[in-house]
């Protein structure tokens, strides 16, 4: 991995906040600290009420949870990831304690954007600020997307019918059933393809 060059950092940061204009990179740039995270280093620690954004530029992560069955406490590791990504979005928008832990299982290069550090960059410009939160929520609602697809679509295949289907994911995710196609056209437009999930 090579480290982080100055020179590297507004085409980084571009490719993680697409939302952000290449003039609000280069403002947002001075208010980010550099840090090499080494392997085995904890990022953000579950229950903590930290807030600082990290933006991943490389490396591998892995995301543990502590919870409790039968009351019993247990550890589950939820997903190892690859950089480039950003993590810790949730807290800076939601003043939120941390929901997991995250530890470096490969060298990182990252730049971190603490609170007070978001704060002052809002005093000075708050367009930034404002793109920066619409950057996080996009982030957050692709997460949520591809998370909704992964359970209907591992409930689905698993399913021996679509009918079948309907009904276990009504319980595992809430109230669902069939519209009528009477209805269905009324709410949606004839060239309107919504997300496909194959059942076999």
């Amino acid at each position: 991995m090579s480290p982080m060059t100055s020179d590297a950092i507004p085409s980084q940061l571009n490719a993680l906040l697409p939302q952000l204009s290449a003039d609000a990179v280069k403002l947002l740039i001075p208010y980010l600290t550099q840090l090499e995270a080494e392997t085995g280093r904890v990022l953000v620690k579950q229950g903590d009420s930290g807030a600082d954004v990290y933006f991943l530029l490389n490396g591998k992560f892995s995301v543990f949870e502590k919870i409790q069955i039968n009351r019993s406490d247990v550890v589950l590791n939820v997903a190892t990831f690859p950089g480039p990504g950003v993590l810790g979005e949730v807290s800076i928008m939601t003043a939120t304690e941390r929901t997991a832990t995250v530890i470096v299982v490969e060298r990182a290069d990252c730049l971190v954007l603490t609170r007070d550090k978001f704060n002052a960059l809002v005093k000075v410009n708050p367009q930034i600020g404002i793109e920066l939160l619409q950057a996080f929520g996009a982030i957050m609602y692709g997460r949520q997307v591809a998370f909704q697809n992964k359970v209907r679509g591992n409930i689905l295949r698993e399913s021996l019918s679509v009918e079948a289907g309907i009904a276990k994911m009504a319980r595992y995710t809430g109230r669902v059933s069939r519209t009528s196609p009477v209805l269905a056209q009324k709410l949606f437009s004839e060239d309107l393809k919504g997300v496909n999930y194959n059942s076999d």
